[in-house]
């Protein structure tokens, strides 16, 4: 019987774990676990439900420890927790959507200017980015604002999915490509950068040693959990592309294919194509693209855009309005027959900030509304879209590169609407799917490490021959 691999892909919105195992030279999958989670606000600070997501993750390993041999981790950026001189969590992580963020993102440039952060690391400048979450300490601590003493108490940063490995093994590591999303990483030479660093007097020693996707970790017979200790078993903790941008990408053509561009659709939208060394221009600095390090080295350059974060907030607002659950199908139907032809920018400031009325803020943004509410979801499909094609011209004229296709994976691709939509608004060829695209990556880097691919071509071969896709071509 084909031994099981364990993938945990964390959402800003939802939790999954997923097994997976290669049987007979096909690639199987059976999802085992999906739990909602949100932001709750805890001493002033919008954080993470830490202690029920560890809770959930030990409950599933436990359900099926009988039957993996291998655990791996990935999640959205930035994020991070703290740990202390004796190792333990000095706090719930805080969320990447928490307002004091902004305060970071002004204290930063009492020292440096935005262009040369930039330019220190390669990262699109966003107040959200984990420097300038680190910063909100710092500036704590410079100014006596910090009672509880946190700044002076840290001994690691460890990033969500360096915390939870952390946990499950009592192993500290920083995998690469979590950790370069953080604006601290000097993407070209894969060293946190001095210029960042020194800037802001930061010890390099707060930081875990780089670890990279298929290394193992540790194993969960080293838990710090006692629960997993007693299972007595020693099921390998490995590490994935651990930002699940990148585990996702690794399943697209644009890894192979420099002319396909690719689109990770889901709460936040990360849209551009892949390049042989991270692109830090002034023109990348000027239309605010990033560079990220992807599975294997490779480097990601695109944009951050908000993605359908916007519909889904709307979609809870309208719920609770009308007092009744809507159905996407019910959208769909509406969103096809409907005449509104306007958009917005996705990318306004107001659709960042931690609560939001989605239909005041694109009346106000449009200077105008529609009667019918589900009107304001054919606005946000149309917004995303127009934001795809702009972003692909800005990433086209800086790489000098045509795409002629984009590969779509994530959320996004349930709905058949927005893909074709996308395909006309872009005039490129859309190729959508494998949905769980993020898991796959994650479960590929852990099949790479047992060994039981021979190499990365033959895992995407046969990771690729078993998923499904479907094909969107332009409409007039």
């Amino acid at each position: 019987m084909a031994q099981y691999s364990l993938a945990f892909d964390f959402g800003a919105t939802s939790i999954r774990a997923i097994l997976g195992a290669v049987e007979d030279g096909r690639f199987t999958t059976k999802e085992v676990m999906r739990m909602s989670h949100q932001r709750v606000m805890e001493d002033g600070r919008s954080r993470w439900e830490w202690d029920k997501i560890v809770n959930k993750v030990v409950e599933t390993i436990n359900a099926h420890a009988h039957e993996i041999s291998s655990i791996a981790v990935n999640t959205w950026g930035v994020d991070f927790g703290l740990t202390g001189k004796d190792g333990s969590l000095l706090a719930n992580p805080v969320s990447y959507r928490d307002a004091r963020h902004n305060e970071g993102y002004d204290f930063a440039q009492q020292s440096m200017s935005l262009k040369d952060i930039f330019m220190a690391t390669g990262n699109q400048i966003m107040s959200i980015n984990s420097l300038f979450q680190l910063l909100v300490l710092k500036k704590d601590a410079d100014e006596g604002k910090d009672a509880a003493g946190t700044w002076q108490k840290i001994d690691k940063l460890l990033f969500l999915p360096d915390l939870l490995n952390y946990m499950l093994t009592g192993e500290k590591r920083a995998e690469l490509t979590i950790a370069s999303t953080s604006q601290i990483l000097d993407l070209r030479s894969r060293n946190f950068s001095p210029a960042i660093l020194n800037a802001w007097n930061i010890d390099e020693s707060i930081f875990a040693p780089v670890i990279y996707p298929t290394e193992t970790v540790g194993s969960i017979k080293n838990s710090l959990i006692p629960e997993l200790r007693e299972l007595n078993r020693d099921i390998k903790v490995i590490a994935c592309a651990s930002h699940d941008t990148a585990s996702a990408v690794l399943l697209t053509e644009a890894y192979t294919d420099r002319n396909t561009a690719f689109l990770s659709c889901g709460t936040w939208s990360l849209i551009g194509g892949l390049t042989d060394e991270p692109v830090i221009s002034e023109a990348a600095f000027e239309r605010n693209l990033t560079n990220e390090t992807g599975f294997g080295g490779s480097n990601m350059f695109f944009k951050n855009i908000t993605g359908l974060y916007i519909l889904e907030m709307l979609k809870t607002q309208l719920e609770e309005r009308e007092n009744r659950k809507i159905p996407f199908d019910e959208i769909t139907a509406w969103v096809s027959s409907s005449k509104v032809d306007s958009w917005v920018d996705v990318d306004a400031p107001v659709f960042a900030q931690n609560e939001f009325d989605v239909i005041e803020a694109i009346n106000s943004l449009l200077g105008s509304g529609f009667e019918h509410p589900f009107d304001y979801f054919r606005v946000i499909y149309l917004s995303l879209a127009h934001k795809y094609h702009s972003t692909l011209q800005d990433i086209e004229s800086i790489m000098g590169r045509k795409f002629t296709r984009l590969h779509m994976i994530g959320g996004g691709t349930q709905s058949s609407f927005l893909c074709q939509l996308v395909a006309t608004v872009t005039g490129l060829e859309v190729v959508a799917g494998p949905m769980e695209a993020t898991a796959y990556g994650n479960l590929l880097a852990q099949k790479l490490g047992l060994g039981e691919f021979k190499d990365l071509e033959e895992g995407r071969r046969v990771i690729l021959e078993s998923s499904e896709f479907k094909i969107y071509h332009p409409q007039a």
